[in-house]
């Protein structure tokens, strides 16, 4: 899904799912729910937002349009997500719920917190540093990007499901593991073609350190999937937490 000039509103949607279903763990109607809701949202399009943001800087480099498009629209919400984290605390605190679930929660949505960061940060790099990419692992490229934007945004998915259908969660967290190893296989393939490129070392240094940046998302999907599985746990004592990873 890529989109030119303006992106379009992803609010509700990803990958088929629909994102705006009625949250459970805190009841009916609360402004809480809809703030978490939108929360979601957001980091369901910031990892839009970064897939594209990389597919457009190998096609046209930092000045191009629909690459600055999706790095402004990725730093302007980074406000967005700063301000939605610290209403949901302050009402958090209000919650008649106890403490260790409401300890969860927030660890939780801190932690996602730092995927959105991370998904800034690292696109800003592209610019400020502008890597110059062997044109021969464009594809491979393309193909990390989208082997990460499975891993996180199935990590997101099974963040909704802990608050809207717990019973669920399982079932996404070994989709995250999954692709997170998929990931690190193409990761690891850019660094053999690396390697072997006739470029100065400095480039091969520079551009591995970009690969590693594009992949590093999925590596904290990872950390949030076992925070996910911990939680988990907590409210579903009997189910083993094997039931959550692939080999």
């Amino acid at each position: 899904m890529t989109c030119a000039g303006k992106c379009p509103n992803f609010k509700g949607f990803y990958g088929g799912y629909m994102i705006n279903k009625s949250f459970l763990l805190f009841g009916k109607g609360m402004s809480l729910e809809v703030q978490i809701e939108e929360f979601l949202n957001l980091l369901l399009e910031a990892n839009i937002l970064f897939r594209d943001g990389v597919f457009y800087y190998l096609e046209e480099g930092k000045a191009g349009e629909f690459f600055q498009a999706r790095l402004q629209l990725l730093v302007k919400q980074e406000r967005e997500v700063d301000a939605l984290t610290r209403f949901i605390e302050v009402h958090l605190r209000s919650q008649s719920i106890g403490p260790q679930l409401r300890g969860d929660v927030w660890q939780l949505l801190e932690q996602l917190s730092r995927l959105q960061r991370l998904l800034v940060k690292n696109l800003l790099n592209f610019e400020l540093e502008m890597p110059d990419f062997p044109v021969a692992m464009h594809a491979y490229l393309r193909h990390l990007s989208g082997s990460v934007f499975q891993a996180v945004g199935t990590c997101l998915e099974a963040g909704h499901m802990f608050f809207s259908q717990t019973e669920k969660v399982g079932e996404y967290l070994s989709k995250v593991a999954f692709h997170e190893k998929e990931a690190d296989k193409i990761a690891l393939s850019l660094g053999r073609e690396i390697a072997a490129a006739e470029v100065s070392l400095d480039r091969k240094m520079h551009v591995r350190r970009f690969v590693e940046m594009i992949d590093e998302p999925a590596n904290k999907a990872e950390e949030i999937a076992a925070w996910l599985a911990i939680f988990f746990i907590r409210r579903a004592p009997m189910t083993h937490p094997s039931d959550f990873f692939v080999e």
